[in-house]
């Protein structure tokens, strides 16, 4: 069968709401030979999700080692470092070659892949995994107590209850919901400024029973930052590499508010800024009831699985 024929097919399963694994099985089921592989068809619900209608070949931006250069490897390996939720369409303007060849550097010279809307390595080192499946025991373990009842006349045990990653919910949610909107030109945080808040927030009466969750963003773990912390004698845990695949704001409230947001149109910031703020206001506290209640069986397969991320392809 002819290449453009199956993924024809392809497209009317996508519009008939058809999910990749289903479509790959129906043409399986009644074409058996030379059907396209689980790849390829992922690949083109993606290309069909982005908004893509034609089924033929783009025009290729010059020959293949045209496209694949030390110079587009760097500028895209850059680009995706500074924001890891950049787009392959952007990625493939910025660089004038086809999103086809993009996907290629991605994937199979800079192995990456896309997990919760964000760029990570296709494959964790053995030290991130150690790190990532350290820092979920960890979280799990810092708020586990044991209660041991006795009888007074016998001495001896009666009932051992454990409490543990139930009481991640009540760390984590505190602000799991921090909205920032940024003017046009840059804005940093400043090491000086997050020193402030974290004194502001030591003061009697606020969070004086430590930081169990911790960014690794730069300010975060600036030298003069984590010597302040020390001081506070704040049980730090420092946020596993590549995980957005554990981050509720990503797996959870971010993915349900692209959803709400898709088709829309609007004429300025202020007009987003607006739409954010009322989505939020609308949620009922079961919606980030339900993207903290994620966290448990999330760190519990992160645990499993030797630290290796969570969501597959």
């Amino acid at each position: 069968m002819d290449k453009n024929y199956f993924r024809s097919l392809i497209k009317h399963y996508f519009l008939r709401d058809k999910t990749a694994k289903e479509t790959k099985e129906k043409l399986d089921k009644y074409y058996v030979a030379n059907t396209p592989s689980d790849y390829t068809v992922k690949y083109w619900f993606r290309e069909f999700r982005g908004g893509r209608n034609s089924t033929t070949d783009e025009i290729r931006s010059g020959r293949l080692s045209d496209a694949v250069t030390e110079e587009n490897v760097k500028k895209i390996h850059e680009m995706v470092l500074a924001d890891r939720k950049v787009k392959v369409r952007e990625l493939a303007d910025a660089t004038k070659i086809s999103t086809e060849r993009t996907r290629h550097i991605l994937g199979e010279i800079l192995h990456m892949k896309k997990l919760s809307c964000r760029w990570v390595p296709r494959m964790l080192t053995p030290d991130q995994k150690h790190e990532q499946s350290f820092f979920v025991e960890s979280c799990t373990k810092k708020n586990q107590t044991t209660i041991i009842a006795y009888k007074t006349q016998h001495i001896q045990k009666h009932h051992t209850y454990t409490r543990g990653i139930q009481k991640i919910s009540s760390v984590c949610i505190i602000r799991l919901v921090r909205s920032m909107y940024e003017r046009a030109g840059n804005t940093a945080l400043k090491r000086g400024s997050y020193r402030i808040e974290a004194r502001h927030h030591k003061r009697r009466g606020m969070l004086t029973a430590g930081v169990s969750l911790l960014h690794n963003a730069r300010p975060h773990v600036a030298a003069s930052t984590t010597a302040l912390l020390n001081q506070f004698s704040w049980d730090v845990l420092t946020h596993p590499p590549y995980s957005p695949d554990l981050a509720p704001s990503d797996y959870h409230l971010f993915t349900k508010l692209k959803e709400s947001l898709a088709g829309k149109r609007f004429q300025s910031d202020e007009e987003v800024q607006t739409a954010v703020t009322n989505w939020t206001k609308e949620l009922a506290g079961s919606f980030y009831a339900e993207g903290i209640s994620k966290l448990v069986s999330r760190y519990t397969k992160c645990i499993e699985i030797d630290g290796n991320y969570v969501e597959k392809d």
